[in-house]
């Protein structure tokens, strides 16, 4: 038997937030061919490699961010509900096995 999902209800946590991550992506991927001939060297350091480090920082916050957001949007219930069923559903999958054995 196989455990379906719940139906989205209207009190299913909102995360039209987690569209923040894609903006580490765009820096990362689709940005850094555009500043690879900046010739400043912010702190003494070549523009492309300060521009990967600051990347590393945005990356850092965005995810903070999307984890603070999820946390209030209640998904940390929602996955530990999921992960529930899910254990559930592998013991009854067990039981089911050593019986027909």
């Amino acid at each position: 038997m196989v455990d379906t999902p719940p139906a989205r209800s209207s009190d299913s946590p909102r995360l039209g937030h987690r569209w923040l991550l894609v903006f580490p992506f765009v820096w990362q991927a689709c940005l850094a061919p555009a500043v690879n001939d900046i010739a400043a060297k912010p702190f003494g350091m070549p523009f492309p490699m300060f521009w990967q480090m600051a990347g590393i920082v945005l990356t850092s916050v965005v995810i903070a961010i999307v984890f603070r957001l999820d946390a209030r949007a209640g998904v940390e219930a929602e996955e530990a509900d999921f992960l529930d069923r899910s254990l559930k559903a592998e013991d009854a999958g067990k039981n089911d096995k050593d019986g027909a054995a």
